[in-house]
């Protein structure tokens, strides 16, 4: 048995989670889907359990067999960042320093659905000009915004896949802003749900945690994030409705696609 797989196994620990609002996701890939998986860094948290603790090495080491290779000091400093990390890390593109907002929606249905669909461009392995022809064609993707400026061109399409995460904020990025205004910035579009990340700033609430980032898991539908960067930090494994419970620290979540290379 992998040495991952006994840690777990024996380490049902409470942890703490960050979130927004109660949710209750039908998480099952939408038909269609071929978004390229590999194993779960760790076996789905069991019925009744809503997170685990995961110290930094631990995680780690799970993530290296996952991969089948070593984190490179690149990658561990990327992860000491904290939940940030955590989803830079799994996105492998060393051409991101923050994960991109630009696919953000309010939903994590909408998100899923153009995740299946980005999925399934990619699987024709696009040129840049391909790409942007399949999406101009797509009956979903054609109406949002930012499709064909995500796609990193200088990547071996071979090596893509769209991937998910989400993200926890505070609407009221200006201080002056009046709660109406922020709330009409980062409204979703009526049809389509995307929601225009562009006026975020990292601004955080006074006195709460400025933000909080999860990396969805494709095989064991569950989120991991983080408390916050090093030192002492921890990373949390949780259930969907974990992660997303009510937090004073954030008013707003969005669930995000942004291409990751796997190679």
């Amino acid at each position: 048995m992998p040495m991952w797989l006994v840690r777990v196994l024996v380490a049902v620990v409470l942890g703490l989670g960050v979130s927004m609002a109660p949710i209750a996701h039908a998480i099952a890939a939408p038909p269609g889907d071929t978004t390229v998986v590999r194993p779960p860094i760790a076996p789905a948290l069991p019925p009744g359990v809503s997170h685990r603790e995961w110290s930094v090495p631990d995680y780690i080491a799970a993530w290296e067999e996952q991969h089948g290779r070593a984190m490179t000091d690149d990658e561990r400093a990327t992860l000491a960042r904290g939940c940030i990390g955590v989803t830079v890390v799994n996105l492998e593109r060393d051409d991101v320093a923050n994960p991109p907002l630009g696919l953000s929606f309010d939903t994590f249905e909408r998100a899923r659905a153009v995740q299946a669909a980005l999925n399934e461009v990619l699987a024709s392995r696009p040129s840049p000009r391909e790409y942007a022809a399949l999406v101009r064609k797509h009956p979903l993707l054609s109406g949002l915004k930012n499709v064909v400026s995500a796609y990193p061109s200088w990547i071996d399409p071979k090596e893509l896949t769209a991937s998910l995460f989400s993200k926890r904020f505070w609407m009221k990025q200006d201080p002056s802003w009046t709660d109406e205004e922020a709330a009409a910035v980062f409204r979703p579009n009526a049809t389509t749900g995307q929601v225009d990340m562009s006026r975020y700033r990292y601004v955080a609430r006074p006195g709460y945690v400025n933000f909080d980032y999860g990396w969805y898991d494709e095989q064991n539908r569950n989120w991991w994030h983080a408390n916050h960067a090093e030192p002492g930090m921890v990373v949390y494994q949780s259930t969907s409705r974990f992660y997303s419970r009510p937090l004073l620290d954030f008013d707003a979540q969005v669930y995000t696609v942004a291409f990751a290379r796997v190679p």
